[in-house]
Formats: C-alpha cells, structure tokens, sequence
C-alpha cells in the first residue's frame, strides 16, 4: 500500500468479481468527491447502508471506471460520518473504519458505503455523510496487474494541484452543483431496480429533496426541480424509469462543469 501524507483509507469492492485470467490494465481515474451543501442520508438494505455522491474524474486520459471499482480516500478526514439513536443522539463515527468507496456510474458518481453491522452495533437508527472538504479518491487494485500504474508523483499531483483546480471549478459552482445533489438525493430514494410505484414518483420532491433545500442555492434547486418535473413526464409511460432519467440530468451537470476543469488543465498544462 501506498504511503502519502495524509492518512489513506483501503475500500475493499462492493461485489466479488473473478479477474484471475484479465489482461493487465492501466489503473483508471483519481475522482475528485464534490463537497455537499448538506448532510447525506444513507438508505440501508441488503446489509450495507449506502448512498450516491457527485464526482468528477481528475485525470482526463485515463481510463473512466467500471461500476463498483474500489477506490481509496486519500484524505479520509475530508468527510464526517454521524449516526443518530432512536432517542435523538448522535455518535460520530471515523469515516476510515467504517467507509467503503466505489464507482458508482462512470466517473459521475461514487457509492459510499457502511456495513448495516456498524449501525446494529452502534445501536442506531440511522447514518449520514457529509463531504466537508474536497475529498480525493485513488483507484484501488483490480487483481489483475497494471500497464499503467498510477505513481506517488501522479497521486500527489492529482490530489493537490489538480484537485485545487477542480475545486475552485466544480466544488465552488454552487448552482450547478447543488443542483445535482438534490438530484442524487432523489436518486437514492428510488429502487435501483424496476419503476416505483405512482405514489412514491409522485411524492419524490417531498420526501427525498424538500429537507434539503435550504441548504442549497436558489438556482439549483429550480434546476433540479425542472429536471425532475421532465423526468416525472418522460417516465409517465414506457420503459423508461424515473430513477435512470434522474441520473441522466445529474450526470449532464457533472460533465458539463467536469469538462470546463479538463480545459483549464489543458490550458495551465
């Protein structure tokens, strides 16, 4: 394991997958963890507590990741976990113990996770994340060996500079952003599989983005709401969900702003 700075934080898969007969590939993108405007909830079943986080990939040339790909919190201390007890208190719990990272789709999302264990343990009723600080993500080892490593100067750069860069592009569009993390607070509401049913499409505004909005900007939570109005349209009738819309409009936000940073590296390159 590599050896940084601040303290980094191995995140094991979400699923087992036999790589034993792979052809060695390059290690795909640093992600850059956008900061959020508010508390995340996690939505525990099936023994993890999980939710959906915005990220943007750092490293243009390589490789974008594939679902589930493991990654590394380089600066765990970036993100606070909270639990709260059925009488109200809450524990806050060290994000390098109980955290696992991994793609999510493409570089527009990771999944965050934490064992339901942890929360039984804890005697808890619930568990949030908040990114305080722009938080960097370093992909963790396939089992199949690399033909393009990622070395401590490309870690060190990716995290500084270039995730500085980034931050003042992505983290700091207040707008934008905002607006995507009320999306992927929707998101996460909605079965991963199947459509919901007409009383939870209908009600989705209310009981997963409403708590949220005081915390973001104006202009994001009238993108968002736009966006979930369409959506709820669009996936009245048809194959399509609302769930795989909503993830659409929030992917669009995060590559619009992921490719303005691209060109400001080029640019500073």
């Amino acid at each position: 394991m590599r050896k940084f700075g601040l303290m980094a934080v191995f995140v094991a898969p979400l699923f087992s997958v036999s790589l034993a007969t792979s052809p060695a590939q390059a290690e795909p993108q640093m992600l850059g963890v956008v900061q959020t405007a508010s508390a995340v909830p996690l939505h525990c079943t099936g023994g993890n507590c999980t939710a959906e986080l915005s990220s943007i990939c750092l490293h243009e040339q390589r490789a974008t990741p594939t679902s589930g790909h493991p990654y590394t919190a380089f600066n765990a201390d970036a993100i606070s976990v909270t639990g709260t007890r059925a009488d109200g208190t809450q524990v806050s719990l060290r994000a390098a113990d109980v955290l696992k990272f991994a793609a999510a789709r493409g570089f527009h999302t990771v999944r965050v996770d934490v064992p339901d264990a942890v929360r039984q343990a804890h005697g808890l009723v619930a568990l949030a994340v908040k990114v305080e600080q722009p938080l960097t993500l370093i992909p963790g080892k396939s089992g199949a060996d690399s033909d393009d490593p990622l070395t401590d100067a490309d870690i060190e750069l990716g995290a500084g500079p270039m995730r500085a860069t980034a931050t003042a592009i992505v983290d700091r569009n207040g707008d934008t952003m905002h607006a995507g993390q009320i999306l992927a607070r929707m998101i996460d509401a909605l079965p991963r599989h199947g459509r919901a049913d007409t009383e939870a499409r209908a009600g989705l505004w209310d009981t997963a983005a409403v708590s949220h909005v005081p915390s973001h900007s104006r202009t994001g939570v009238h993108k968002a709401r736009t966006a979930y109005n369409r959506c709820y349209r669009q996936t009245r009738i048809g194959d399509k969900n609302l769930r795989g819309c909503l993830a659409e409009a929030h992917d669009g936000l995060v590559l619009d702003l992921n490719q303005t940073y691209w060109d400001a590296v080029k640019a500073g390159s």
